[in-house]
């Protein structure tokens, strides 16, 4: 599979309700994936989507991350941790996905938090609505995306080249992709987001 949600255009406008069938594309895909693999039991899969969107409809200031949402929910009812749940997941997910997103595990990412928000930025709100804070390691030929969820990350990866490509008259940078754990997320949320 090249791309898990391949008619996907980046959206031309960031609010959350033009976000919202993209985030809502996410999370079926990730439950697609999930189920595949027996992670959930067929009854769970529509409650979950439903609570999911209900939280998506709210009018709280953050949109909320759909793999930590899911852990969250599946850590109540297995008397696990949010982390291992977490761990459990993007191990499918990173499977299911043929190994094209990496486990970054080794500090922060390399490069200005802010600098590919300069240079493009139509992409601070969309990597910041899909949980995938990324920089750029040199000019604009390499990215970096990390998320939880490997296939937000997929997708800002895709969207982040596009954008890339336009900026820079067609030369294609280097995008990688990486997710993380729950801490080294929210830290990389912060750096990103906060301000």
């Amino acid at each position: 599979m090249s791309v898990p949600l391949p008619n996907l255009p980046l959206p031309t406008h960031t609010d959350r309700n033009s976000l919202r069938p993209v985030l809502d594309r996410i999370a079926a895909t990730t439950v697609m994936y999930l189920q595949e693999s027996n992670f959930f039991l067929a009854d769970e899969v529509t409650p979950l989507l439903a609570a999911y969107g209900a939280e998506l409809g709210a009018a709280s200031c953050m949109i909320p991350d759909f793999l930590k949402f899911t852990a969250e929910t599946q850590a109540q009812k297995h008397s696990l941790t949010v982390d291992g749940e977490l761990a459990r997941m993007q191990k499918i997910l990173r499977n299911s996905l043929h190994d094209r997103v990496q486990y970054w595990s080794f500090g922060p990412l390399s490069g200005k938090a802010t600098a590919l928000y300069e240079h493009c930025p139509g992409l601070r709100p969309l990597c910041q609505a899909l949980g995938c804070p990324a920089t750029l390691a040199g000019e604009t030929s390499i990215v970096h995306v990390a998320s939880l969820n490997p296939i937000s990350a997929q997708i800002a990866s895709v969207w982040i080249s596009q954008e890339l490509n336009l900026a820079s008259e067609g030369d294609a940078p280097f995008v990688f992709t990486f997710f993380t754990d729950l801490p080294a997320w929210q830290v990389l949320m912060q750096q990103h987001f906060t301000a």
